[in-house]
């Protein structure tokens, strides 16, 4: 509940790192998006987007796109979309997440998987259910093979997808 004080020890964290290592080093980037996670929480949604923009910049001009951070960064920035109901902003973001994490850990890992199940979610709220049963049984394949049948994120996908299949 501190992000007032959380964002203060960020914008001190940015300074040192700039003065020391430049505008274009990884860490940067990492500031950046960690700021944009809490500006999320406060619910400043165009500033939280403004850090994620920053740190995916950075990211991508210091390290290229096929990083795992690139990935969770694109994710970031969809979950700011989402909550902003800008729901085909976040599927953009979410699908680059996606191929990122096809790339970098192949399409039977959990974070693939979770790049399907948030499409999957949102496709759900747009009522667009073969889309949402496409994407839903994809993650819950994977999750399942992964993560086991009684694991928590396995069990919330699965009644995403049962929620899917309903009339």
């Amino acid at each position: 509940g501190e992000y007032d004080k959380a964002l203060h020890m960020y914008e001190r964290a940015l300074k040192i790192k700039l003065a020391v290592s430049g505008k274009w080093h990884p860490d940067i980037a990492t500031i950046y998006n960690n700021m944009g996670l809490t500006y999320g929480k406060m619910g400043e949604f165009d500033k939280a987007l403004e850090m994620h923009e920053q740190a995916l910049k950075i990211k991508l001009a210091a390290q290229g796109q096929q990083q795992p951070v690139t990935a969770d960064i694109c994710s970031n920035m969809a979950s700011v979309f989402e909550r902003k109901g800008e729901y085909d902003k976040a599927l953009e973001m979410y699908d680059k997440a996606l191929q990122i994490r096809l790339l970098v850990y192949g399409a039977e890992f959990p974070d693939t998987a979770m790049a399907h199940s948030n499409m999957g979610a949102i496709y759900l709220k747009q009522g667009l259910r073969d889309k949402a049963r496409e994407n839903l049984a994809k993650a819950l394949g994977i999750y399942e093979a992964t993560l086991g049948l009684d694991h928590p994120t396995t069990k919330k996908c699965e009644g995403w997808l049962k929620e899917a299949q309903s009339p």
